[in-house]
């Protein structure tokens, strides 16, 4: 397999930073006009696609590479499974997360995050809110599962552990680790999140 070369990578990333989507596909077609298999590019491809909103041609490319994969590789049946999330496809998503989960022995806490959501929002709230445990139990730094797990805790009612992982974001914020958000994001959810349980507390206190 032929990979990007760094300097294309650099040049790509930062068309997208800019939203110069086509100016960023037309590099990546002309690396896929000599490697059409090329792993890199086609998730490029649908990393683009993505960004532009177009999740139909997103899924296009890594259907493709599914297929060339045999539906065997964990990496992108989990983007697979991402996809199907933004399309609230939540039936799909958990299969092809859970068999993500299991070709990689439920060690991955960004799976399990994933497999977690969907199982709470397909109907099964319980067993959703126990895998997003888990997936904090592998990695407690990464802020999406800190993030998950207040909103799931406001969602059952559960306030109290819902302050207490809002406490845990608070002390450890600057140990935390930020994938495709920033700190300040996180910081302002969170604060409305804490707001809301201050105010169910009051009007409670009140009744």
């Amino acid at each position: 397999m032929v990979y990007i070369p760094e300097e294309l990578i650099d040049e790509i990333e930062e068309l997208k930073e800019l939203w110069k989507y086509d100016e960023a596909i037309r590099i990546v077609n002309s690396i896929l006009a000599r490697d059409p298999k090329n792993e890199d590019a086609i998730l490029q491809i649908a990393d683009i696609q993505y960004r532009k909103g177009e999740i139909g041609k997103a899924d296009k490319a890594v259907d493709f590479l599914n297929a060339q994969k045999n539906n065997n590789d964990p990496l992108w049946l989990y983007i697979k499974g991402l996809l199907e999330m933004e399309k609230n496809n939540w039936k799909d998503a958990r299969k092809y997360l859970l068999k993500a989960m299991e070709m990689t022995n439920a060690s991955n806490h960004e799976i399990l995050r994933c497999y977690g959501l969907c199982e709470y929002w397909y109907g099964n709230r319980e067993k959703g809110l126990s895998f997003l445990k888990d997936a904090f139990v592998i990695d407690n730094k990464d802020a999406e599962v800190v993030y998950n797990l207040i909103q799931l805790y406001i969602l059952e009612q559960e306030y109290k552990k819902a302050q207490e992982m809002i406490s845990y974001f608070n002390k450890n914020k600057d140990s935390l680790k930020f994938v495709d958000k920033e700190l300040d994001f996180y910081q302002t959810k969170i604060s409305l999140f804490e707001k809301f349980i201050k105010a169910k507390k009051l009007f409670q206190i009140r009744k």
